[in-house]
């Protein structure tokens, strides 16, 4: 497989495909702009090296994780795939639908610059939908959590549909923290796939005897749909500062940007999702019937 940009660089079954460009790079991933070598079609090609047991373990989640939920229109669907053996790896290209307006952390990042709020309809829109693709992860069986929700992992749609992707953190619920070596695997995985800033107080805090479940998810909903109204999540700030997100987090304390033009409903929605105790937080339907009450 070569990595020429613009000759055919990468081949699944049948298909092949020129490599375009890169135009991303996450913690363990590449995504490289490519398109069909017969018809022209642009698509999104996500590489993802492995270097041992764990990381293909993690990928093979990901990819049934995509089969299984990926006929849901507010849900990333996976094109095709393929594995190839290179030097000391397994490196799986994975092939998407492409996304030209990117995802919603570019339009919340664009927005913040000038203060220019979304109007509350389309935060009440975008939020809904997403949250009914998180609704289909949790009523399977077992529940799947998705464990990373954030708004750097919604991609937008040219008809403004907000589409979840990432599913390389998803696990599937309950996990029983039995003993200290279950909380330290499970605080070791959060560090390393959970953004800080959307992360559930139970992800930096694993007592003996806690359970982990689809609740970490109602959390990062919460801090998401902050965001979707101030344009980053209530513990941004602390985390550039460089202050303890961990002891923010416990404390569940959040504050607004004043002269917001948000409705009470949005906040109190808000605040039911931020709560630490995971037992205390709202179901997913009951955060769509207090939103649809607009």
């Amino acid at each position: 497989m070569g990595c020429f940009y613009g000759k055919p660089g990468l081949e699944v079954g049948t298909q092949q495909y020129r490599i375009l460009k890169p135009f991303a790079k996450g913690g363990f991933s590449q995504l490289f702009l490519i398109e069909d070598y017969k018809s022209g079609h642009k698509w999104a090609l996500k590489r993802i090296d492995c270097h041992s047991k764990t990381d293909i373990e993690r990928v093979r989640n990901e990819i049934n994780i995509q089969q299984k939920f990926g006929m849901h229109p507010n849900i990333l669907s996976l094109k095709c795939f393929t594995s190839d053996e290179i030097p000391h790896s397994l490196r799986f290209s994975l092939i998407f639908t492409f996304y030209k307006r990117g995802t919603l952390q570019h339009e919340l990042t664009n927005r913040r610059s000038s203060c220019d709020y979304i109007d509350e309809e389309r935060v009440i829109r975008l939020f809904l939908q997403i949250i009914s693709a998180v609704k289909l992860m949790h009523s399977s069986s077992p529940p799947i959590a998705h464990r990373d929700i954030k708004p750097a992992n919604v991609l937008l749609s040219d008809d403004d549909r907000p589409v979840l992707m990432d599913f390389g953190s998803c696990f599937a619920c309950p996990i029983i923290i039995n003993d200290g070596k279950d909380s330290r695997m499970q605080l070791d995985e959060a560090g390393e796939l959970c953004s800080m800033p959307y992360r559930a107080p139970e992800l930096f805090v694993c007592e003996i005897g806690s359970i982990i479940d689809q609740s970490v998810d109602i959390w990062s909903l919460g801090c998401l749909l902050f965001a979707l109204c101030f344009f980053r999540s209530p513990f941004d700030d602390i985390y550039e500062r460089g202050d303890s997100i961990a002891l923010a987090v416990q404390s569940g304390k959040i504050s607004y940007i004043e002269n917001h033009p948000y409705s009470q409903k949005i906040l109190d929605a808000i605040h039911a999702m931020i709560t630490v105790n995971p037992k205390d937080r709202p179901s997913i339907p009951f955060i769509c019937d207090l939103l649809q009450k607009f």
